[in-house]
């Protein structure tokens, strides 16, 4: 397992272009960090026994997770002056998800599983949903919607909404949207969304938001993306407006009768 640090990072993707053959000498490196002061993100690569991350990998992926906490803080100024990030590689199709998965563990702290086995491996996931997943949850951390100290209570009515936020809001700043998180034709996700309102306040969070036995997928996701898509048409408030109320606030806006 390797540690690494964005500015560090950054300042090597800024001083490759400058000295192609070269790279950027230890003593420049120290002297602009101590110049930029404390990084926002913190990264630690994990390993696995098929695969190590390159330093070009590294640093464009620390480049993209910089530049993505920017532009979710520049919405969310109450965003955590520090997000540590883990990242690791997994063998499994995200395809369905710009090849990408992320968790918001606890307050400050998001893990981030990028895939091997798409067509364009690591490189390609790095290009298509690492900003996208990252913007996601960078979202719930501004809701306190995280698996340690989270501040909302249970049900899939409320993970529906809270995810289909973050769904929402990451499509928006990023103009990338993936078949994972997009709701049903219409009709349906109106069935969906009455069925998500109706389950008992303990029903299955793996069933519903992940795999259901009938064969349905990320059933809460896709439900959540529909009804706030719905609540900022009836509402005509944008997304960010739109993340500043309550799960109930939110069905409320839908109107699912």
């Amino acid at each position: 397992m390797k540690d690494s640090c964005f500015v560090r990072a950054v300042l090597l993707a800024a001083a490759l272009p400058v000295f192609p053959a070269y790279g950027a000498s230890a003593e420049l490196l120290e002297s602009l960090e101590t110049q930029m002061g404390q990084a926002a993100i913190s990264a630690r690569f994990q390993s696995s026994d098929a695969f190590s991350f390159t330093e070009a990998q590294e640093v464009r992926t620390l480049a993209v997770l910089e530049a993505t906490y920017r532009a979710v803080r520049a919405d969310f100024p109450a965003l955590a002056d520090q997000v540590a990030v883990t990242i690791i590689p997994v063998d499994r199709d995200l395809s369905a998800v710009g090849h990408v998965s992320g968790r918001s563990d606890a307050p400050g702290v998001v893990v981030l599983e990028i895939s091997m086995s798409g067509a364009g491996g690591v490189d390609g996931a790095i290009l298509d949903g690492l900003e996208s997943t990252f913007a996601h949850e960078l979202h719930h951390l501004v809701r306190g919607w995280t698996i340690s100290g989270n501040r909302f209570g249970p049900g899939i009515a409320i993970a529906a909404a809270n995810e289909g936020l973050a769904v929402v809001y990451a499509a928006t700043l990023t103009g990338k949207a993936y078949a994972g998180n997009a709701p049903p034709a219409a009709g349906l996700a109106i069935e969906w969304a009455r069925e998500v309102r109706g389950l008992p306040l303990h029903a299955d969070y793996g069933q519903w938001m992940f795999a259901h036995p009938d064969g349905r997928a990320a059933v809460g996701y896709r439900t959540g993306s529909f009804i706030v898509r719905r609540a900022m048409e009836n509402s005509g408030r944008e997304i960010v407006d739109l993340s500043t109320l309550n799960p109930d606030e939110i069905w409320s806006l839908a109107e699912i009768d």
